[in-house]
Parts: structure tokens; C-alpha cells; sequence
């Protein structure tokens, strides 16, 4: 029998993972998060993803192999080179994390030849296919539903290594990128939120993130701030200022970011910042980051929320876009949570 359970333990230190991940930010930060927590050695994970995303892989110092979509030429070129590579990788399960992408699960099906394989599905499904395993997304928090991928279990880390500081550094991150801008917490909102917690704390310096498309954008909020009486000296755009790795070591110096569902929030959790999220469509539970000592998740739980489940959700459509899952939020009793959140630790 022990000789048994050692083969099968050799042969699963053997194993080897090939995640289809071309698009998300956040969601590859988020599914090394759970790489780390579950104990998959990074080595044995290779991400198939956009050449884009080579700075966020070198970051996180990822095994990739890339998708170049330049041109056509490049695109097929580089996925001729993919395939022959997949196909040589031995003792090798893939695992399509693209969730409803039908261009990405026929290509799992192409380089999966052979090979076990794996993929997200939001409508039930009764059986799994030979050689294929289907995972559920229905009402599972995501990080659960990645570990569940790896055949392994995700239980919310203990965060005994937080990243501490007494700086007055206040990350504000107003944006969510442009794939879907209803995530994003009105500006109007987060300049109230922000007088409230300058009244109960004005030697917090806030700085203001963006990408370097969006410099003009945050300008115009900071000066809105400014308008509102806000000081100009503790309001600082650094929207585009500084690459991912300069970017990330900033982060680190800062005592909390508040944000909205976006790429900053998985960041700054996964490098263990404080955090605040601002939810509104998409939802904390769905996404699988608990409250903790390093997480504040700010959520009105409506018997509408969430809406947005899936890239193809009808988002909205409930309330006719008036998304009162964010205009309810009273920014008064957010400073007030955030203030306890941030000064306790």
C-alpha cells in the first residue's frame, strides 16, 4: 500500500499544467494567488497568454508561452510554434481558464489531443467527457473554482505577513479599465468619499492611479477634488508615471488602495496591501476574497447583485443601468469603515 501512495504522490509531483489565460489582468494575478495558497509549484505551470501581458508573467516570474497577434502572419506563426510545443510537453493537463470563450476552447481542443483537460462552465452539466473535466462556476466563489482545477482545495490564507506601513500614502484607483466600465464607482461618489476621509485624517496624502491613457481623465478628478477643498498638495496623478514593477513597489509603500472591481485590486492583494473594494455588479463572493486584516470588501449585497456573473451577462438590466448598487452607497459610513479598517492593525 505505501508503495502505492508514493507512486502516486512521484507521479503527481511530476505533473505539469498548461493554463489558457489570454485575457485578465486581474485574473492571472489572481489564479497564481491561488497557485501559491493551494501549494502548486509555479515551475509546473505554464501560462499560454497575450504577448501584452509578457511584463505582468515577468513580474510574478511565470513560466509563458505567448500568443503574438500583431499581425495575422505573427498570429499564426506563433500558434503553429505553441502547438508543436504543447504537444511535446509531457505528463501535461490544460486547463482552459478563459471561462466562456468559444475561440479559446476550441484551441483546447486542438493542443489537448491526448491530453487531459479541464474548463470552466456557468450552465449545468451532467456528466464530464472522457478525458475532460467541466468545473463549475455557478454561485462558487472563483478562487475555489481555479483550486478545484488543480484538484486541490483553496481556504483563505492567514495573513500573518501584511504588509504594514505608517505611510500616509492613499492609493485611489477611480478606474476599471474599459472592458467594462460599469464596475466603475462614480466619480462624484469617490470625491465625497474622499472629503470624508480628509476631514478625519488630513495628513493623508492621496495618490491618484490610472494608465497613461488615462492621465488627463484623473487630472480632471483631481481638480474636481481641488474644487471641493481638497489641498492641492496632497493629491498627486501618477496615472502612467511608472511601468508595472515601479508601479507594484509603490503600491507597497502605500497604507491602504481603495478601488473598485480592477487589475490594481488583485495586486495589491496579492502582495498582501491593504485593500478596500468598492463592489457594485460584480461581487467579493463571486471573486473569492474574504474580509480579512488585509481586506475590507465594501458591499450593499442587493437582492439584485450581482449581475454581471459572467462575460456575457446582461448587466443592469434589472435597473435599467441606474447600478443602485454603488449610487446607495453613503460615503459618510464607507470613510468611517475604511478609517477602522485602515488604523487597526
Amino acid at each position: 500500500m505505501s508503495s502505492f501512495i508514493s507512486k502516486k504522490k512521484a507521479k503527481s509531483n511530476n505533473q505539469n499544467f498548461i493554463v489558457l489565460k489570454f485575457f485578465g489582468f486581474g485574473s492571472i494575478t489572481r489564479i497564481v494567488h491561488v497557485i501559491d495558497t493551494v501549494g502548486i509549484a509555479r515551475n509546473k505551470v505554464t501560462f499560454i497568454t497575450l504577448h501584452k501581458n509578457k511584463t505582468l508573467i515577468d513580474l510574478l516570474n511565470l513560466n509563458a508561452i505567448y500568443v503574438k497577434t500583431d499581425t495575422s502572419i505573427a498570429l499564426i506563426s506563433s500558434l503553429f510554434k505553441l502547438i508543436n510545443q504543447i504537444w511535446k510537453t509531457k505528463q501535461s493537463t490544460i486547463l482552459d481558464m478563459e471561462r466562456v470563450s468559444n475561440l479559446s476552447g476550441i484551441f483546447r481542443l486542438i493542443i489537448g489531443i491526448g491530453k487531459p483537460s479541464c474548463s470552466f462552465y456557468f450552465e449545468p452539466k451532467n456528466t464530464n467527457k472522457k478525458g475532460h473535466r467541466f468545473i463549475s462556476l455557478l454561485n462558487k466563489p472563483t478562487t475555489e473554482a481555479i483550486a478545484e482545477m488543480f484538484e486541490k482545495q483553496y481556504k483563505t490564507p492567514i495573513t500573518n505577513n501584511l504588509n504594514k506601513t505608517s505611510s500616509n500614502k492613499i492609493f485611489i484607483n477611480i478606474n476599471a479599465g474599459n472592458y467594462f466600465p460599469q464596475r466603475k464607482f462614480s466619480l462624484s461618489k469617490y470625491i465625497e468619499l474622499i472629503k470624508e476621509l480628509h476631514f478625519e485624517n488630513p495628513e493623508w496624502h492621496f495618490y491618484l492611479t490610472g494608465t497613461s491613457s488615462e492621465y488627463e481623465y484623473v487630472e480632471l478628478f483631481k481638480n474636481r477634488l481641488i474644487n471641493n477643498k481638497i489641498p492641492s498638495n496632497l493629491l498627486f496623478n501618477i496615472s502612467g508615471k511608472h511601468n508595472l514593477s515601479e508601479f507594484v513597489t509603490n503600491l507597497k509603500e502605500a497604507r491602504v488602495l481603495i478601488t473598485n472591481d480592477s487589475g490594481p485590486l488583485h495586486l495589491a492583494t496579492f502582495f498582501k496591501v491593504k485593500t478596500v473594494g468598492i463592489w457594485g455588479p460584480t461581487s467579493s463572493r463571486l471573486i473569492g476574497y474574504k474580509d480579512s486584516k488585509q481586506m475590507l470588501n465594501l458591499d450593499l449585497n442587493l437582492e439584485c447583485s450581482p449581475c454581471f456573473i459572467h462575460p456575457k451577462s446582461k448587466v443592469a438590466k434589472h435597473c435599467n443601468g441606474d447600478l443602485p448598487c454603488f449610487t446607495s452607497f453613503k460615503p459618510k459610513e464607507m470613510a468611517l469603515k475604511i478609517n477602522k479598517f485602515v488604523n487597526d492593525y
